[in-house]
């Protein structure tokens, strides 16, 4: 009978654990994906949150997304008043948007909006000033 006995290895290099970055265009799946299909982007950071773009039907939505109350306060306090409690976003607009949106995209609309405490609707000339990633495809 032979026994093996193994010391463990102390020229083997560690593996350092490292923080997780929150990217917004992370997206765990899975099944393999064209990229060519996309339905749901990430423009950018506009006014300090995150901007995504939603196909729904044959057009899509820019849509920005926060919990943040002090970039709320912020930009009403510069007169732009663009942001709605999520519940509100949800009774004015939200639903009727998912109800057009197929089941990827809502899966990923639903996720962000989780995520949120408020949500604004936002149009192509304002995301033109978004900045970082643009159309960085999330699903």
């Amino acid at each position: 009978m032979v026994f093996q006995m193994s010391a463990p290895r102390t020229d083997q290099p560690r593996i350092q654990e490292q923080a997780q970055v929150n990217d917004p265009t992370d997206y765990e799946d899975d099944e393999p994906f064209d990229r060519t299909q996309c339905k749901v982007y990430y423009a950018g950071v506009l006014l300090g949150a995150n901007v995504f773009w939603f196909k729904n039907g044959t057009s899509g939505t820019y849509i920005m997304f926060t919990d943040s109350d002090e970039l709320v306060d912020k930009a009403k306090n510069r007169g732009t008043d663009i942001w709605l409690a999520k519940s509100d976003f949800l009774n004015l607009l939200g639903n009727d948007l998912m109800q057009q949106m197929e089941p990827e995209v809502k899966e990923v609309f639903a996720r962000r909006l989780d995520g949120a405490s408020y949500v604004a609707v936002v149009d192509d000339s304002l995301t033109s000033r978004a900045m970082g990633a643009a159309k960085d495809c999330v699903r």
